[in-house]
């Protein structure tokens, strides 16, 4: 009887010791870990996220900021917090999300935060790379810029407009409607991306399937000049190879804008802007760095920072560089909206611009 006493008592020294061994947190996900905190005090919880963080020493970020904008970023976050290395990786479009579905598939869980448009943030949340976080700061965001669950919320958004051509285009002769690029003066005249399926699924919602295909079909007679990359776009519109650019970015035109190429832009109904997400990896090896780098780009100080580099930002409060944009409240075409049509939208928009290829 002693001795199955004893033997049991070094089962349990010895299952006691294992489990302390291993921490709760190697069983955790990142969301989970920085979710503890949300019980504590706004100052409490800054403290102990920034004494993690301090241990970790650096985050991992997969932007799809420009260089010269990323280094501007990551200098003004390390004014705030200097004992966190940022470490930057450029990549965008569809090789993000294949890079982040083969770092998941091989149990490679190399980055901490990653931004990127709404299609692709789409599909990176379908690989299972993500995990919700519910930044404080996503208060300060209206609940038409976020989603409830907290995967996303907008580093910016690019609002779409139509942009024409000064030297061949009025102000005051310029469309005022969708309707009004079916009439004869812009045949042969009007340029269009190859892959604007986001405008072509909000102007699908606007008008009803059925209604809207019948629009681009028609549309389609325009003779349009199929092109990629709304910035060559927007230079082939400022050089007069035709006079209107259907649906450009915003930060495109007003580029060559400033630049004083003959180019200005006017807002279509149905308005739309395109969210670039804020997302957060569910296997962080930085998970409070993490934090701190998302809290602070979606504050204050960081919407205002991106917004000095002329991005339009989300938060509520900040100052734009061109507050005209956002006069007129827009459409937010995001991940949830494109993400379900984007296969469909994308065969429909080829079917009817390309011929399906």
């Amino acid at each position: 009887m002693k001795k199955r006493f004893f033997t049991a008592m070094i089962s349990l020294v010895v299952f006691t010791w294992a489990s302390a061994a291993t921490p709760t947190s190697a069983q955790e996900t990142a969301g989970q870990i920085v979710a503890k905190l949300e019980k504590l005090s706004a100052e409490n919880r800054q403290k102990v996220l920034v004494e993690h963080a301090r241990n970790e020493k650096e985050v991992t970020f997969y932007s799809s900021l420009q260089n010269v904008d990323a280094e501007t970023y990551v200098k003004a976050f390390n004014k705030r917090y200097p004992f966190i290395k940022v470490n930057i990786y450029r990549i965008s479009g569809q090789k993000q999300v294949i890079m982040i579905q083969s770092e998941f598939n091989a149990g490679r869980h190399a980055f901490d935060v990653t931004n990127a448009s709404a299609a692709q943030a789409f599909g990176i949340k379908k690989t299972g790379a993500l995990d919700p976080y519910q930044s404080p700061q996503r208060q300060y965001f209206s609940t038409a810029h976020k989603d409830k669950e907290g995967y996303f919320t907008p580093t910016y958004i690019v609002p779409v407009v139509l942009g024409y051509n000064t030297n061949m285009v009025k102000r005051n002769e310029a469309p005022k409607r969708y309707e009004d690029l079916l009439e004869p003066r812009w045949k042969g005249n009007m340029i269009l991306d190859i892959e604007e399926f986001p405008w072509f699924a909000v102007i699908l919602k606007h008008y009803g399937r059925e209604k809207g295909l019948d629009y681009m079909r028609r549309l389609a007679r325009q003779e349009i000049m199929m092109g990629r990359g709304r910035t060559t776009q927007a230079q082939l519109i400022s050089a007069g190879e035709r006079a209107i650019g259907i649906a450009l970015n915003s930060s495109s035109v007003l580029d060559f804008k400033t630049r004083r190429a003959p180019i200005d832009w006017t807002i279509l109904d149905p308005y739309y802007a395109k969210p670039n997400m804020l997302m957060f990896a569910r296997h962080a090896p930085h998970p409070h760095a993490a934090a701190l780098l998302i809290d602070w780009t979606l504050s204050e100080e960081g919407q205002s920072l991106l917004a000095s580099l002329d991005y339009v930002v989300a938060r509520k409060g900040v100052k734009q560089s061109v507050p005209a944009l956002l006069e007129k409240e827009s459409f937010l075409a995001d991940p949830d909206f494109i993400g379900p049509v984007l296969e469909e939208t994308g065969r429909d928009f080829r079917s009817v611009f390309t011929g399906g290829r």
